[in-house]
């Protein structure tokens, strides 16, 4: 029992320490919402390399069209 708690201490811990965390449980709760698709990093993949909507900045990736990104921010 002990390490149980433990481990969970430790894992909520390591969860919170980057901000891998925090995305992974906002991506899970939009995903439950149907505000983002359930896998998102192959949803922004498939629109950078086969649909030509994003390009990739380094980790980022950003709209290419900037009418899309006003209509998408209101």
């Amino acid at each position: 029992m002990g390490l149980g708690i433990v481990l969970c201490i430790g894992s909520g811990v390591a969860f919170s320490a980057t901000a891998w965390g925090p995305f992974a449980v906002a991506c899970h709760y939009l995903a439950l919402r149907r505000h983002l698709p359930r896998d998102l990093m192959s949803f922004l993949t498939d629109a950078h390399e086969h649909r030509g909507v994003l390009r990739q900045a380094g980790a980022v990736y950003q709209l290419r069209h900037i009418d899309l990104q006003r209509h998408l921010a209101s």
